[in-house]
């Protein structure tokens, strides 16, 4: 990414990091972070190359809001390969809205991280979500997960370029 952007530390620990965000975001603000589901589907299709799936396969994709008491603090995409997860994680990502992260420290699911992506861009769609206009910069990162050396999924995070920066 080209850093034309005079980051934070903790905007630069958010582009970074390998772990939960959410936890991350918590301490940050010292609110309680949750989960608000805006999208989600499982369907059978062809899944990105990146991900590896030989034929159509089960995915699922969510899009998700982290929010504190009175804000969305980030919004993420995502793309599973839903087989890949324990039964028990399936049956949570369906039925309730605990963020990915803490079910994957829960099951003490070991992970690798690979960001494949960081950059600063304009989405009207994803502003609106902070009640910002749509001419407002988002910090963008996109990340494959990896368990067994097989990617279980991508996870594109965004949030505003003017939140985090004390």
């Amino acid at each position: 990414m080209t850093n034309t952007h005079n980051f934070s530390l903790f905007q630069k620990i958010l582009l970074a990091t390998d772990g939960t965000v959410t936890d991350l975001i918590a301490l940050y603000t010292g609110e309680v972070i949750r989960v608000k589901k805006l999208e989600q589907e499982i369907r059978v299709d062809q899944a990105p190359a990146e991900l590896q799936c030989d034929g159509p396969t089960r995915l699922l994709r969510r899009k998700i809001l982290l929010s504190g008491a009175t804000r969305n603090y980030l919004c993420a995409d995502s793309i599973f390969v839903f087989e890949r997860f324990s039964k028990s994680i399936q049956d949570q990502l369906l039925n309730t809205d605990r963020p990915i992260g803490l079910l994957w420290k829960e099951e003490r699911l070991e992970t690798y991280r690979e960001i494949v992506d960081q950059h600063v861009e304009v989405n009207h769609d994803i502003a609106r979500h902070f009640g910002l206009p749509d001419t407002e910069q988002l910090v963008s990162r996109t990340y494959l997960i990896h368990h067994h050396a097989k990617p279980v999924g991508s996870i594109t995070e965004k949030w505003p370029l003017s939140y985090f920066r004390h």
